[in-house]
């Protein structure tokens, strides 16, 4: 035994300090989990831009530990946006069921309807900010670059009489239109659908 090493050089502590900081990682990102989750709970709930105290109090941690996390809402909002933008590339790669052209149209409208629907608080609260925030702005410039891309498909332009009926089948369907038939125009979501839907056969046929 009087040949043993001390405990001290018999274990190393790069193994403990390597515990230690994997332990302050995982909280970390814990914390950073609970503060986007809470932010997309309270403006999903109707409160465009909540509060730093708003949001500390919601996600279950000091208000110090959001500021540290997160320096500025502009990296809150790219972090926010990454599930956000996922729901959307999901319906996009989704199989479709319906042919080429207008039936395929009509399928992935009656999907992006479901989603608008369901998160226009935030697109609301998306469309305060953009002009603030370039992560917004990008997301909400990629989803319309999206669309397009997907309707040229359908409806290859070949006269200028084909890139005006594409010009209006994107306006059709996009997030923009169906808000202002939702909120200025007070349609339910069925008649918003139905209006969406007649307009975009309408402008479908040649």
């Amino acid at each position: 035994m009087d040949n043993a090493a001390p405990l001290s050089t018999a274990l190393p502590s790069l193994p403990v300090q390597a515990g230690v900081e994997d332990g302050r990682h995982k909280r970390s990102a814990a914390s950073r989990r609970r503060i986007i989750e809470a932010v997309l709970a309270l403006v999903q709930e109707g409160h465009p831009e909540p509060g730093a105290e708003a949001v500390a109090a919601r996600a279950g941690v000091g208000l110090r530990t959001v500021f540290r996390l997160f320096s500025d809402m502009e990296s809150l909002c790219a972090e926010m946006l990454v599930p956000q933008r996922q729901e959307f590339v999901e319906i996009f790669l989704a199989r479709f069921t319906a042919r080429r052209g207008a039936p395929r149209m009509q399928e992935m409208f009656s999907r992006l309807a479901a989603l608008y629907e369901l998160r226009m608080p935030l697109r609301r609260a998306g469309t305060i900010r953009r002009y603030s925030s370039p992560s917004l702005a990008a997301a909400m410039r990629e989803l319309d670059q999206t669309i397009e891309g997907f309707l040229t498909l359908q409806f290859p332009v070949a006269t200028p009489a084909d890139q005006q009926r594409l010009n209006m089948l994107n306006l059709l369907m996009s997030y923009e239109t169906w808000m202002r038939l939702r909120d200025s125009q007070g349609l339910s979501y069925e008649q918003t659908l139905e209006t969406l839907r007649a307009a975009l056969e309408n402008f479908a046929v040649k």
